[in-house]
């Protein structure tokens, strides 16, 4: 690896760790340096770091950070990122509020350390970064990557434990606004400016403006010709297991049944649960014992319905190294289980989700990447990952339980990639389903909580307070056009109502039954 360190946005020195010799640059300027020295080290994984933190180098954990080519990590050691913390009311997206105790995705970057292969760097133009601070190269270079291909992390062990204390940042709000210039819709600034005054009596409309007159955007990176293959790759001898949550729907479970029966890498065995609330009801999937399968078959038939306790039931049985979460009601050809398996080994992660469309649907997404969701009934996990977590019943028949089981994996210190050329196709069952009718306790409240108390209690759990925040903005103004209220003096003071119902019920839906 190549090393460069600096201060004060300036290069202070280029070392090959390798050779140990210091390579000479033409500029001390730190964009330009960073971009040269890629451009004369093309197979090099290029790191930067502090100059008063490169004692604390941790060379081992970076070779194994970097285990592939498309990825970015860095680390910040001060108190905040220098995008300002109100990016929060821009996107909703799990990379915003960084664990930093664990390898975290995120396209949040810190110029204290990190570091990205030369061949990734080089697929974005220098040209775009004129006149930017390195900290705004970075995070623009993770953000527009990360939706291209590029794995981003945020990465504590880049560093070994020490005691270097580097001066605090206020981060600028008009880099921030420059910051959304950049990579979403104008409309976006002017939200920020709207949450800001009436959230925080701040009226940044100078930031605001100055926007208007920056120049500059960002090309889209193509990463099609950076060849991933993790040092990390898995055993190829996969043994899988699949989970099978189901209500009423024995046809298109056979269905499903078949389709793992044809797969070139068969399960090991397939774990069924089957709910019915009738206490005196019997199964109806005869076919699991009247019919030879090339796999074992564990069913489970319960009187309690809810996917979460279904899936944690099912869970507890598995046995293989990996889990396919699977739906009862999805369709899949016979390369399925192979094709995912050997991406994963590929990219040296411990769980993806598939593409799952409807009939008829078209996949818009070309590319493998890290997700920002996760899929309950179309993803596959690695078993040691998933012992270790398990679906949160406070969501049982509501909804984000899938996106709470996501974030539970990321706070692990693991990530979840997107498997676009994975195809399930996801029959939408009209019949059956595990949302069974089901009376929730705030049903016959005079004043309904909005939004819902299990996507409020996700909120609370997982996101910044500016992102709840830039979340009810969004739900007050798009909901006025759905209701019949349209004095909005009145509106605004309902849903106000509402959305404390909504608070009220998530915290005791968090105390009572949150894992």
């Amino acid at each position: 690896m190549i090393v460069i360190t600096h201060k004060q946005n300036k290069v202070v020195s280029v070392l090959d760790y390798t050779s140990k010799k210091t390579i000479n640059i033409s500029t001390s300027k730190l964009v330009e340096a960073f971009f040269e020295v890629a451009k004369a080290n093309y197979n090099r994984l290029i790191v930067w770091c502090h100059d008063d933190l490169k004692v604390a180098i941790n060379e081992e954990e970076i070779i194994a950070v970097f285990h592939h080519k498309l990825i970015m990590a860095s680390f910040e050691v001060r108190n905040s990122y220098c995008i300002d913390k109100r990016i929060g009311y821009v996107e909703s997206s799990p990379f915003i509020k960084v664990n930093k105790n664990v390898n975290y995705p995120t396209w949040l970057m810190s110029s204290c350390i990190g570091g990205i292969y030369a061949e990734a760097l080089l697929q974005f133009k220098h040209k775009d970064f004129k006149h930017q601070t390195f900290d705004f190269v970075l995070n623009s270079i993770a953000k527009s990557g990360i939706k291209n291909g590029l794995f981003c992390y945020s990465s504590p062990k880049l560093l070994k434990p020490n005691s270097v204390v580097l001066e605090s940042i206020k981060p600028s709000t008009y880099e921030l606004f420059k910051f959304i210039k950049w990579h979403y819709r104008s409309r976006w600034a002017l939200l920020t400016l709207f949450n800001s005054m009436i959230y925080e009596k701040r009226f940044l409309i100078l930031p605001y403006l100055s926007s208007f007159f920056t120049s500059g955007s960002i090309s889209n990176p193509n990463f099609k010709d950076v060849e991933v293959v993790s040092a990390k790759r898995y055993n190829p001898n996969f043994d899988i297991d699949v989970v099978i949550p189901t209500i009423g729907r024995a046809t298109f479970l056979y269905d499903v049944l078949q389709d793992l029966a044809s797969q070139t890498l068969l399960p090991k065995n397939v774990i069924i649960v089957e709910q019915n609330p009738d206490a005196n009801s019997k199964s109806e999937l005869d076919f699991l014992t009247t019919k030879a399968w090339p796999f074992k078959i564990k069913h489970s038939f319960i009187h309690q319905t809810g996917a979460c306790n279904a899936r944690n039931t099912a869970l507890k049985q598995v046995e293989s190294e990996w889990v396919f979460l699977a739906d009862d009601d999805i369709r899949f050809d016979n390369l399925t289980i192979e094709k995912a398996l050997n991406s994963i080994s590929v990219l040296g992660v411990n769980a993806a989700t598939l593409s799952c469309l409807k009939e008829g649907e078209k996949e818009k997404n070309t590319t493998i990447k890290q997700w920002h969701t996760f899929g309950s009934g179309c993803s596959i996990i690695c078993n040691e990952i998933a012992k270790r977590i398990a679906f949160d019943i406070a969501y049982e028949h509501g909804f984000g339980e899938d996106g709470d089981f996501g974030m539970q994996l990321r706070n692990l210190g693991d990530d979840i990639a997107y498997l676009p050329q994975v195809h399930l196709v996801h029959l939408k069952a009209p019949i059956g389903g595990f949302r069974a009718p089901f009376i929730q306790p705030w049903q016959n409240d005079e004043v309904q909580p909005k939004p819902s108390p299990t996507i409020m209690l996700y909120n609370l759990k997982h996101q910044t307070d500016f992102q709840i925040k830039g979340y009810k903005t969004l739900l007050f103004f798009k909901y006025f056009k759905l209701q019949s209220n349209k004095n909005i003096v009145s509106y605004f003071s309902q849903m106000r109502e509402r959305w404390k119902s909504s608070e009220k019920w998530a915290n005791q839906l968090k105390a009572k039954t949150s894992i």
